[in-house]
């Protein structure tokens, strides 16, 4: 098993552009290859091979792992991996990360099958536009959506789509009141409703998700994840656990779990928004801002409590 090592993963762009793009790292070997070892204490130990294919750099960690499976080898492979980039980041403070796994054949050393965030292939076409109007009590969760799209963890990505459901239900709290400043009678929108097929093509068990029907059970189905992440250590029948970040089967846990919960805390938000808009937030007068009088609209200091 081969991990390719960068700073960083490709966000955006076709799978093959990621594959190909140039790795970035400050990790030089003065040997290569470099065989070392991480020891686990007792008998336990992990050799490695660091690999540099163009002058010093290394380009590629590998690890060798024994099982039947091609999907059991990038599982196992993950831990040793991760575990080595945890402690050469512990020691240096260099920010490492694998940019990708690769099952290398032994035959003629090409890569059999690849595991890697797969990068957003949606583009947009921008102009002529005007602008856009931001929605101001939802740009809160608009960063925290960003965030979750923008990161490489999916570990992370999980308790912003957390943090996204758990803010709906204050937004939905906020246009009940303003409703009822207005003296407005419109029913809220309902629950988002979940397809139990989607979940599962997003990589959830089927029996996992079992029972779950909207988007508040999915949420409460993935509360001891969000937990397990917020908290760190969690109490459960009397003892702390924890979930070990290196580990390559927790790794596909909060993936899809993440990709799940993002997906209907998004839907869910976006429901609410378009309420806002019709019914809360078009009241009263507004400028225009025309391009001709933009100097009008520069970000002042003076606006922010700044000088």
């Amino acid at each position: 098993m081969r991990g390719i090592i960068s700073d960083g993963v490709s966000l955006s762009g076709d799978p093959e552009d990621a594959i190909e793009r140039a790795l970035h790292n400050l990790l030089h070997l003065n040997e290569n290859p470099l065989s070392i070892y991480l020891h686990l204490g007792g008998h336990k130990a992990v050799y490695y091979d660091l690999v540099a294919e163009v002058g010093r750099q290394l380009s590629y960690v590998e690890v060798q792992v024994e099982t039947r499976l091609p999907s059991n080898a990038i599982t196992l492979a993950r831990r040793p991996l991760n575990a080595l980039l945890d402690v050469l980041t512990r020691d240096s403070n260099m920010p490492l990360t694998l940019q990708r796994v690769e099952l290398i054949s032994p035959v003629d050393g090409q890569p059999l099958l690849y595991q890697m965030l797969l990068p957003v292939r949606n583009g947009v076409l921008l102009g002529p536009l005007g602008g856009i109007n931001q929605a101001v009590p939802f740009a809160p969760y608009d960063a925290i959506y960003r965030e979750a799209l923008t990161s490489s963890s999916p570990f992370y990505r999980l308790l912003c789509a957390a943090r996204i459901f758990e803010g709906t239900n204050t937004i939905r709290k906020y246009l009940k009141d303003q409703l009822a400043a207005r003296g407005k009678d419109v029913k809220m929108p309902t629950k988002i409703k979940v397809d139990q097929e989607q979940l599962v093509r997003f990589g959830l068990d089927k029996s996992f998700v079992e029972g779950v029907t909207t988007a508040q059970g999915l949420y409460e189905k993935l509360r001891d994840m969000r937990d397990a992440i917020a908290h760190f250590l969690i109490e459960r029948d009397g003892a702390d656990i924890h979930v070990y970040l290196a580990e390559g089967a927790q790794l596909h846990a909060y993936s899809t779990a993440a990709a799940a919960l993002l997906h209907y805390a998004h839907l869910t938000l976006e429901e609410l928004r378009l309420f806002y808009v019709v019914y809360v937030g078009r009241q009263g007068s507004q400028i225009l801002p025309m391009l001709q009088y933009r100097e009008k609209f520069i970000v002042k200091a003076s606006d922010f409590g700044l000088e």
